[in-house]
């Protein structure tokens, strides 16, 4: 044997340890990992967190559409370099999925804690948490329906089935309650059961609130060592959610080299079944007003600066002084209920980032993934997409957190990566879903002011 022969070998060698099966191959991993250190270098100053997600979308879109094509019909080029593109997308998303567990349970105690402690709730405390409790629901569901009506993560001119009302072994309702019922700490942690850690949160959260009463000097260090873990899980929340540029970059790179443009279709499809979701959530909390004894006529008069402000920051922390102030100067209703009411829904009752959003992500990672909802599923979803919306309060990234704690709390657990193309697609889906959240806040206000006033 020559010794090019041998030097060659061993770079085969090195070919196949890499998972790769040409040489060529290897140029475009190395293009590919290039191009993400690109993206990182983009200047902060000139671009918005924003458009450098949506950069990284685009090249990577790019990219991955430039090797399916090289790729024909052998696929070998989408094969190798899909490993890699996987590898860094779905490692990127396995970051959340690790996070989404300690998160809601620092969160969910730091709530409780937080919450006044009152021997009788007024009337308008409870109207506040029920008709929030309520509306998220609602919101969940019609997301929920309407991803599945039009199959939203389903490949197009697939029949594939995406909701099926057969009961199953497994499928009951009984069985999808017997799932968020908390099993133990570690088992709930390990099997990602959000509902079971928010539950357990929630139980430490009253009893040291309950201690604190009568004995300040010995829960105290346990109340700060809750606040410090909160600040830390946030810095760390925050951290993640830096690299999205990167990690959206990846995803799509992935999806498209597999996919093709078929894919760019289903996310096209999936963002339109979202303001359409949004439009039906918007005619729903128009109507509860209207039965409250506000006309949308002058509801949109009012809210108009809100709204269009919504559309523009795409943040309802930053619309809730317009939305406020619509309350009370632009409707005249009573400044001290729709104050404390709205706040409360921006924070713990996000219609749209907190409850439609992720209803319809869970909707669109199960449809890709191959799996079939049952009503039972459904209503999990619903259940743990309420609970979950109050567990992340304050936590960074609401809307990206919410869907993973939907996907995971639901039991479909398979899905998970399916998520990854929300990630890239989440500045242009967060328009909508802002809109709904500062309409959501107003429409809770207008009904608990108008109950609590009666």
């Amino acid at each position: 044997m020559s010794k090019d022969t041998s030097l060659h070998m061993h770079f085969m060698n090195i070919i196949e340890f890499l998972g790769l099966t040409r040489v060529e191959s290897l140029a475009g991993v190395i293009v590919f990992f290039g191009l993400l250190f690109g993206i990182s270098r983009l200047p902060k100053k000139k671009f918005t967190f924003a458009a450098r997600v949506l950069i990284g979308t685009g090249i990577g879109t790019v990219y991955g559409l430039i090797v399916w094509g090289l790729s024909g019909r052998t696929g070998v080029y989408a094969a190798d370099l899909g490993r890699w593109f996987s590898l860094v997308g779905n490692g990127y998303v396995s970051l959340f999925q690790l996070l989404i567990a300690p998160a809601i349970f620092v969160a969910g105690v730091r709530l409780v804690i937080h919450t006044p402690l009152v021997k009788t709730e007024t009337p308008l405390i409870k109207w506040k948490k029920w008709v929030n409790t309520l509306m998220l629901a609602v919101s969940a569901l019609i997301g929920a329906c309407l991803g599945l009506c039009f199959k939203v993560g389903a490949a197009p001119g697939a029949d594939t089935a995406v909701f099926s009302w057969e009961i199953g072994e497994g499928q009951k309702i009984t069985d999808s309650i017997a799932h968020l019922i908390p099993s133990g700490i570690g088992f709930d942690f390990l099997t990602g059961n959000v509902v079971g850690i928010f539950v357990f949160a929630v139980l430490i959260g009253i009893a040291a609130r309950r201690m604190s009463g009568k004995y300040m000097d010995t829960v105290k260090p346990f109340l700060d060592v809750t606040d410090a873990a909160f600040s830390v899980i946030t810095s760390v929340c925050k951290a993640v959610i830096a690299y999205k540029p990167m990690g959206a970059a990846a995803v799509m790179a992935a999806f498209t080299a597999a996919y093709g443009p078929a894919f760019l279709l289903m996310l096209v499809k999936m963002l339109a079944v979202l303001c359409a979701a949004s439009l039906a959530m918007l005619a729903v909390q128009l109507i509860l007003c209207a039965v409250s004894g506000m006309s949308p006529a002058a509801f949109f008069r009012a809210g108009k600066a809100a709204m269009k402000k919504a559309l523009v920051t795409r943040s309802g922390s930053a619309c809730l002084p317009d939305a406020q102030e619509a309350l009370t100067a632009g409707l005249g209703l009573k400044k001290e209920i729709t104050d404390e009411v709205s706040a409360y829904a921006i924070s713990s009752g996000m219609q749209g980032c907190g409850a439609m959003f992720p209803a319809m992500a869970a909707v669109f990672a199960a449809g890709l993934s191959g799996l079939t909802m049952t009503p039972a599923l459904v209503f999990g979803l619903v259940v743990v997409i309420v609970l979950v919306s109050y567990g992340i309060t304050g936590v960074p990234g609401t809307a990206t957190m919410a869907e993973f704690g939907a996907v995971m709390g639901s039991g479909i657990t398979g899905a998970v990566n399916g998520l990854g193309p929300m990630i890239a697609v989440d500045p242009i889906g967060d328009v909508p879903r802002t809109l709904i959240n500062v309409t959501g806040c107003m429409t809770n206000a207008i009904i608990v002011e108008r109950r609590v006033r009666e």
